[in-house]
């Protein structure tokens, strides 16, 4: 095998036009048979081999190129190596790694993207191949066409998707995925230029009825019902009847388990907004019947997710509004916007409109009815009902009562604590994550040319649900379904069209 690499090797040497300089023959034949210890299994091998040829530098380039296009997967990705060790010599490799960016092979995709950006603007002939990359299934290869774009030309990164081709995405896969998983029925809602451009629903509401899931469906928008609930606090702060940064304890004592007797005194709502309370996300037994309350570690100081903190601060809510949550949201804000079909309670008159949630199988789940309202759970609604409350948080600020003010609108916005337990969204082109925050009642993803506020949910009734929008663009998407494998389901469609 080594002796055929070596002759084959040989003759696209000895027959190529490209040499741009003499070499002796002795370091020719070393640069050959450093070449030749690419086939080798060993990885050791491969890595001496690569930092001799390194050591050699530009007289291999020529040698370089060539094994670049051999049938062997690890000669060529040996090869892409070491020319990404030499850029930004070698410019002669520009256009081999361009087309190295198709190889099928991920690992050759991945160094031939980091090469390339070594070369910055000389490499302008690979900037519509790398952005091609940003598409790429491989993580590791996306993150590389980002590094290499922000080298040779940074605005290449922000490049507007195919509107057209995203809805004919969502709608040739969608029903594919629904009938791989056993997903009942979805909803979706697309947001463009702050308003609804395009929405449809799949499937049926409930299995066994065979109902149809249409517009008006009501979906269990789990947890992002705390979105909701985070934009009314911020209305109660807009209008001095709480202070994001004063502890609740001064407005509705509680008794907490804690090894401080100072921690339930330090809560403050921007904490329990931004997850940062110390509270679990559920307590042992349940939030409705009064068992013992934990404050895991001292309030501010890290991040953990919890649904408890929103109950609470539903609670203080309401002892300052003298009202329901149902009651204060359905009065300032839902009846505001219109959102007829949106509720934190399940009543008489909406259950025709409300999904069945089903398990991994397909089969129907108990029906809920949410008697009572939990801020962080309860929420019933419609992907297009929601997708208006996120277009309201998109617009510019009015004078309207309802209407968050741009201070307001900007804390939910701010990174409030950075969540390094959580990874960020797969998503492709432009909105390629970087890091995660946590704003005011949102989770923020840092792209690689700015940030995507999101929220997911998943209630054991059998719903999972996602949202996610762009300020600067105004774009954003619902996704509701009334399945236990949904979350499997948004998370395809989103790895595929979340660059909207």
């Amino acid at each position: 095998m080594k002796q055929i690499f070596r002759i084959l090797f040989s003759i696209f040497i000895l027959t190529s036009n490209l040499f741009s300089q003499e070499i002796s023959s002795s370091e020719e034949k070393t640069i050959l048979s450093l070449i030749e210890k690419f086939s080798d299994k060993d990885p050791f091998v491969n890595g001496e081999a690569i930092n001799e040829l390194v050591k050699i530098g530009k007289p291999t380039v020529e040698y370089l190129i060539k094994s670049l296009q051999v049938e062997d997967e690890n000669v060529r990705w040996c090869s892409a190596i070491a020319l990404e060790k030499i850029s930004p010599s070698g410019k002669q490799a520009i256009p081999f790694l361009i087309k190295a960016l198709q190889d099928k092979n991920s690992n050759v995709r991945w160094c031939s993207a980091i090469a390339l950006g070594n070369y910055h603007a000389d490499a302008n002939s690979s900037i519509t191949e790398l952005q091609k990359l940003l598409f790429d299934d491989d993580y590791d290869v996306r993150w590389a066409a980002y590094i290499s774009l922000s080298k040779i030309d940074k605005n290449a990164l922000n490049i507007l998707p195919d509107f057209e081709a995203v809805i004919k995405n969502l709608e040739t896969l969608t029903p594919q995925i629904m009938k791989e998983l056993n997903v009942p029925g979805v909803s979706i809602s697309v947001i463009k230029n702050k308003e609804i451009a395009w929405s449809k629903c799949f499937g049926v509401s409930d299995e066994s009825l065979q109902t149809e899931v249409t517009n008006k469906t009501m979906f269990e928008a789990c947890s992002m019902s705390k979105p909701v609930f985070a934009y009314l606090v911020l209305k109660l702060v807009e209008r001095g009847k709480l202070e994001l940064d004063k502890p609740l304890f001064e407005y509705l004592p509680e008794e907490f388990v804690c090894e401080d007797e100072d921690y339930p005194k330090q809560i403050t709502a921007r904490m329990i907004l931004s997850h940062t309370s110390g509270l679990p996300n559920w307590r042992k037994g349940s939030e409705e019947n009064e068992s013992s309350l934990p404050i895991y570690f001292k309030p501010g100081t890290k991040f953990s997710y919890s649904g408890e903190g929103f109950y609470y601060l539903q609670r203080v809510v309401e002892h300052i509004t003298n009202e329901s949550l149902e009651s204060f949201a359905k009065r300032t804000l839902f009846d505001k916007l219109g959102l007829v079909s949106t509720s934190f309670i399940w009543t008489e008159k909406l259950n025709p409109q409300i999904a069945t949630g089903h398990d991994t199988s397909g089969n129907c789940n108990e029906k809920s009815k949410y008697f009572h309202s939990n801020a962080a759970y309860t929420l019933y609604t419609t992907s297009d009902e929601y997708a208006k409350f996120i277009m309201e948080i998109m617009r510019p600020s009015n004078v309207s009562e309802f209407y968050l003010s741009n201070e307001m609108l900007r804390e939910i916005l701010t990174h409030q604590v950075r969540v390094d337990t959580r990874d960020v969204i797969d998503r492709p082109g432009r909105n390629l994550g970087l890091f995660s925050f946590r704003g005011l009642g949102w989770g923020i993803d840092s792209t690689i040319t700015g940030d995507i506020v999101y929220h997911s949910g998943a209630n054991q009734t059998g719903f999972r649900c996602y949202s996610q929008f762009n300020m600067q663009d105004g774009s954003g998407i619902v996704i509701m379904t009334n399945s236990e494998n949904g979350s499997e389901l948004w998370q395809r469609l989103i790895k595929v069209i979340g660059d909207l």
